[in-house]
């Protein structure tokens, strides 16, 4: 089976036309462009199973040929694209799964027909391909694919304008220069989302499912270099899954799940220290430090949406006066369009693909020792039950149940708590799901309780204009009180429970 690897990157037609004229930098020989016209039909069932299970399977016609190709998701990560596929030319225009050499893939397709029946077309990608063939000095090849066309399903349309850079042989560092120099010079941004995930968006019954951040799936035996890339894969798939929320009404939730994302990418940085010098994570720790305070205003605009609907939902018994409603409403909007626009800068775009090539090519082992090296062959789960033991022990000291706690002292212990909840996610299962999920829960509500204060706080600070600080204080007391006492009773149970990697 072979392994797909390419960057893609969003243009314009302009810009596609520039390419092909351009003097590509670094490359010993080019072939002529040519181009072809690709016409694919995309297949799943009724329940899309294919796309639950992260497949996809299409017929395409260039050529006079018939090829059905099946692809898995792979990674995607900075506008890299890394996917199994398996190829078969086919006598006509009807699939044959049979034909799939792939063994996994056919157990996942048959699995998905099982479970879901008759695969029928779902949407088309019909685009030209323009394309040449670039060969450098060490004999490394990439081609280079101009596509212009549209995704249809049913009625609904999206056009196709994009750059494709696929290694065919020798080092993808030439696919990351490419990329790097297209960036720089013309202004093109990472295409996360394939042809595929946005076809899907088109379908009519097909709803993308809202999804949390979640445990990373690791084996017991597996190295510790190995969870570490898995992890940060994770973290950087919940980012970029939300990149296509932000066009629906949804938007802030989506811009709260990334930065959600980021703060597990930080938090990776801080719980492998001891394995990952932090000298190897300095560059990317920085960029990433730039992007939350690129989006903090945003994300602050988007919590006061939330804010909002979770006040209007609750029915509390102080009004939002609606010149506040349509200012908050106004304030998410604007910043929503500044998030969108920070996403196509060159600074964000030449980050992503840096990270990108910083984890394809391993690039922390670049300044590390023999010994620090040996170490990150060794199993990862002692490394974790000490993460987690860590973590215990700070949380006995900010919120043991002796201590006597405000709702100011919680909001201190936002950033500690998130951080500890993300270990668990790191790491979580490589223990027994059951303990782990229960053990989870206490930590879960203690935060959610924390969210409640936060919402109290905000409505109160609405409300200066209207009411006496007494009143506010009054109203503060009588909603607080509840949830701190929850607070308090969580808190013992919590500690009062044996860690699930003990």
């Amino acid at each position: 089976m072979a392994q797909e690897l390419e960057l893609k990157l969003a243009a314009t037609e302009e810009k596609l036309n520039k390419i092909k004229n351009l003097d590509l930098p670094g490359i010993a020989s080019q072939t002529p462009w040519e181009t072809k016209r690709l016409n694919n039909a995309y297949f799943d069932n009724s329940e899309f199973k294919l796309r639950e299970l992260a497949i996809g399977m299409r017929l395409r016609y260039v050529d006079n040929k018939i090829i059905q190709c099946v692809k898995s998701s792979g990674k995607a990560i900075g506008g890299l694209h890394q996917r199994n596929e398996d190829e078969v030319e086919l006598d006509d225009a009807d699939l044959d799964i049979t034909k799939i050499q792939e063994p996994y893939l056919q157990i996942l397709i048959e699995e998905a027909y099982e479970e879901g029946g008759e695969f029928v077309p779902c949407f088309e990608t019909n685009f030209d391909r323009t394309a040449s063939l670039l060969t450098f000095s060490d004999g490394t090849q990439i081609e280079i694919a101009l596509d212009t066309g549209e995704i249809v399903s049913d009625s609904k349309k999206l056009d196709i304008c994009e750059v494709e850079l696929e290694l065919i042989t020798g080092s993808a560092d030439y696919v990351f220069a490419l990329g790097r120099y297209l960036i720089k010079e013309l202004g093109l941004v990472l295409a996360n989302s394939s042809k595929a995930r946005r076809g899907y968006s088109l379908c009519k019954d097909f709803n993308p499912r809202q999804k949390i951040m979640s445990v990373t799936e690791l084996s017991q035996g597996i190295e510790a270099e190995q969870a570490f890339e898995k992890i940060c894969f994770n973290s950087l798939n919940h980012w970029q899954y939300y990149e296509l929320f932000l066009a629906r009404d949804n938007a802030h939730g989506a811009v709260l799940e990334m930065y959600r994302a980021l703060m597990s990418l930080q938090h990776i940085y801080l719980v492998f220290g001891g394995l990952i010098p932090r000298t190897a994570t300095n560059d990317l720790k920085r960029s990433w430090e730039w992007l939350g305070e690129a989006m903090r205003p945003i994300v602050d605009a988007a919590k006061h949406k939330r804010y909002l609907m979770s006040y209007l939902k609750i029915k509390a018994d102080w009004d939002l006066v609606e010149e506040q409603q349509l200012k908050i409403q106004k304030d998410s909007a604007e910043m929503i369009e500044q998030f969108k626009a920070l996403l196509k800068t060159q600074r964000y775009n030449l980050m992503m693909l840096n990270m990108s090539q910083w984890l394809y090519n391993k690039e922390w082992q670049d300044v590390m020792s023999d010994e620090e090296k040996e170490n990150l062959t060794t199993p990862i789960v002692e490394f974790a039950k000490k993460q987690l033991d860590h973590m215990l022990k700070d949380l006995k000291r900010d919120l043991g149940p002796k201590l006597d706690m405000l709702p100011l002292d919680y909001f201190k212990q936002i950033s500690h708590l998130r951080r500890a909840l993300d270990t668990g996610l790191f790491f979580g299962s490589l223990f027994d799901s059951q303990k782990r999920v229960s053990y989870r829960d206490a930590w879960i509500k203690i935060i959610n309780d924390i969210r409640g204060l936060l919402l109290n706080q905000y409505i109160a600070e609405l409300q200066k204009e209207n009411h006496t600080s007494e009143e506010i204080e009054v109203w503060l007391s009588k909603l607080n009180s509840p949830i701190l006492e929850s607070l308090e009773a969580t808190r013992k149970s919590a500690f009062k429970m044996k860690g699930y990697w003990l």
